[in-house]
């Protein structure tokens, strides 16, 4: 076959088999009377313990990483949209005590968690001083 440009094939000379392509349609036939003992085939063999999925079923009720990040994700922004109100306040001078005092208690409650990173705590632990300092110098 030869292509000399968009749309334009010529195919070369193509030559057939001798053979049609059909098969021997009485060896087949022949084949399937013989008679093969059927009997040679072995037995189904017995089904084996279900006990072996129990540790797969164990693994699909362990929480994976997929859930655990969405609420963490999603308290995270909450902080970060305080920080930013808090932000806001001390440029305009007026700091929001309530967003200070939800900001501590926030932070002070995600320190507690076993699993949490030491650097996260840490970060956590600064967050909280600096609230609770602001808190102090506004009298409360």
């Amino acid at each position: 076959m030869k292509i000399s440009g968009p749309g334009r094939v010529q195919s070369g000379n193509v030559k057939k088999s001798s053979k049609a392509g059909k098969g021997d349609a009485a060896a087949f036939s022949r084949e399937l009377s013989s008679g093969q003992d059927v009997d040679a085939t072995s037995g189904v063999s017995g089904a084996g313990p279900i006990s072996q999925v129990n540790p797969l079923l164990g693994l699909q009720e362990v929480p994976d990483s997929t859930e655990s990040p969405s609420k963490g994700l999603h308290r995270a922004n909450d902080m970060l949209d305080m920080l930013e109100e808090i932000r806001k306040g001390i440029l305009l001078g007026a700091i929001p005590a309530s967003r200070l005092r939800q900001l501590a208690d926030m932070a002070r409650g995600r320190q507690n968690q076993p699993q949490q990173d030491p650097r996260l705590a840490e970060i956590l632990a600064d967050i909280e001083l600096r609230a609770e300092v602001e808190l102090a110098k506004l009298g409360y």
